[in-house]
């Protein structure tokens, strides 16, 4: 262990009980306080542990001590132990999601015949989207998100266009000009 090192070779200062020397290999009161109350922690008292020696430092006591601790809870041990499955023993599982849906490609005749529906109806009614899935061979669910995403579309355009008209207005009359 760490406290069996031996001071560095090119060290000309003299050691202080602040080194890392010194912290790690000369009994201290607190150094001796603290090993007891390891000692304590970990269920023993001074004298050999199942006929191992007692550790050397504080440091070896609390490598000893986390050791122990954390020794057999593998998650297979507590598996066993509550007798769940492997991937439950985190806890229970979310509900898995249902699986989505693939995206619908539509043929350049559905397309054109939705735009041209678009062009003078943007909201359909129950009864013109049920006439028109059937017509196209589509579902209504279909219908709707197609109309649904062209309308976001036809927004982001309008919005798109008012902000170059809005940046067209700033700029100086002769600038305009060049463009034209």
């Amino acid at each position: 262990p760490l406290d069996q090192l031996p001071p560095p070779a090119n060290s000309n200062k003299p050691l202080t009980p602040f080194g890392i020397e010194d912290i790690l290999s000369k009994p201290s009161g607190r150094k001796a306080a603290s090993a007891r109350l390891l000692d304590k922690v970990s269920g023993s008292s001074g004298s050999p542990r199942n006929g191992a020696p007692a550790p050397a430092s504080p440091l070896c006591a609390l490598e000893e001590l986390a050791t122990k601790t954390f020794k057999g809870l593998e998650v297979n041990v507590l598996q066993a132990a509550e007798g769940r499955d492997p991937l439950g023993a985190f806890g229970p599982r979310p509900p898995s999601k249902k699986r989505r849906k693939s995206r619908t490609a539509f043929t350049n005749h559905q397309i054109y015949e939705l735009e041209k529906r678009f062009l003078y109806q943007k909201y359909l009614s129950p009864a013109d989207r049920d006439h028109i899935a059937a017509q196209l061979g589509l579902s209504n669910a279909q219908v709707i998100t197609w109309f649904q995403n062209r309308r976001a579309k036809l927004k982001r355009d309008l919005e798109e266009m008012k902000a170059d008209v809005e940046s067209l207005k700033k700029l100086p009359p002769a600038a305009l000009e060049k463009l034209a």
